[in-house]
């Protein structure tokens, strides 16, 4: 399914809420066609919140690598991560109130691929288990999940 047959499917549903971009976007990061014609198009995306598994979509001002996100700058942890695959992991998706987070890989190996970034198990080898192969196919999972259950 393609990305703008996907928006369209959300964009009817009542539980969720999709707003365009009325500014010009513009990204110094190499991101997945279907990605940057969401943040291109849209600001910010809600997805069944209402839900035990309710999910927003970053607007693009707080797409960050998930690491800055989910850890202090002076936490002991940056020493582990560093040169870790999961430093391309940007924060795409997010349910904060139960710490769950969804991650992008924007690594030429694994452009595009949608990570589980749970607190507790981000960046942790076999633990990290990989939800989507692209966005489009994220935004395909969450929605069909209808906020009842993850992916």
């Amino acid at each position: 399914m393609k990305i703008l047959e996907v928006i369209k499917k959300i964009e009817l549903n009542s539980n969720c809420k999709i707003v365009k971009r009325h500014t010009d976007y513009a990204s110094d990061l190499a991101l997945p066609k279907d990605l940057n014609y969401f943040f291109s198009n849209y600001d910010s995306l809600q997805m069944f919140l209402d839900k035990p598994y309710g999910i927003k979509i970053v607007s693009s001002n707080e797409f960050i690598p998930t690491s800055k996100r989910l850890y202090p700058e002076d936490d002991i942890i940056w020493e582990e991560l560093e040169g870790d695959i999961s430093n391309e992991w940007y924060l795409i998706a997010e349910s904060e109130q139960i710490n769950q987070y969804i991650s992008i890989d924007l690594s030429k190996s694994h452009f595009g691929y949608c990570y589980d970034s749970f607190l507790e198990t981000h960046a942790t080898p076999g633990d990290s288990q990989i939800i989507a192969k692209s966005f489009t196919e994220l935004l395909e999972h969450l929605y069909s999940s209808k906020g009842e259950h993850w992916f």
